[in-house]
């Protein structure tokens, strides 16, 4: 599907603004959703409302392919206060959704259009701290590291061991079991000599 976008149709110049959306999965089933935007202004997007943080915001570059292709991109939080730390610190931010959206702006510098570019997985985050020698504060930096879910999905390992007990791990009533697997213990350390007699058993 071809997503237009007369913002950038035959323009010299674009004005747009970077809006991230991050959705943390709490440990007691609940999620908490945290919104901001390079804006210069707070604005409300399908009912919600991305803060505004400027220049303090950065996100990394996306690539723009024709089919869904596997990339990674970063978000990076500048001049965050300690009073807001907590948001990493204290939350289960691995593993949480993000999306990031580009909003184009018209001439007179009305938010006119949105567009997702990014929707993936939070696979790790760094902290950097400095020292405000001038209002004696520490100014964190978090940056933000992201997967597409192409990626998450390449790089995943899932499978069952062959053995009766894996098999039926999730199976209910001993009526219900597997027994595909059931003679699969007595094949441990079993020698066969394909076209000649057995020898050599248990080796």
């Amino acid at each position: 599907m071809t997503t237009y976008i007369p913002q950038v149709d035959n323009q010299s110049s674009v004005i747009n603004a970077e809006f991230v959306k991050m959705t943390i999965y709490n440990q007691d089933n609940t999620t908490s959703v945290y919104t901001f935007s390079s804006s210069y202004k707070n604005e409300t997007i399908d009912g919600v409302v991305y803060l505004a943080l400027g220049g303090l915001l950065n996100v990394g570059a996306q690539q723009r392919d024709i089919r869904v292709t596997s990339f990674d991109t970063s978000v990076t939080l500048s001049g965050i206060g300690s009073e807001n730390i907590y948001i990493v610190m204290a939350t289960k931010l691995k593993g949480s959704l993000i999306e990031i959206y580009r909003g184009f702006y018209d001439s007179n510098y009305n938010l006119v259009n949105t567009v997702l570019r990014f929707n993936g997985i939070i696979t790790s985050y760094t902290i950097n701290e400095d020292l405000d020698t001038d209002n004696k504060n520490d100014i964190f930096t978090i940056v933000v590291n992201c997967s597409s879910y192409k990626t998450i999905l390449e790089n995943r390992v899932a499978g069952r061991q062959t053995s009766p007990s894996h098999w039926n791990e999730y199976e209910g009533a001993p009526a219900t079991f597997d027994t595909s697997m059931t003679n699969v213990p007595n094949l441990t350390n079993a020698y066969f000599d394909f076209g000649a007699p057995v020898t050599n058993q248990g080796k």
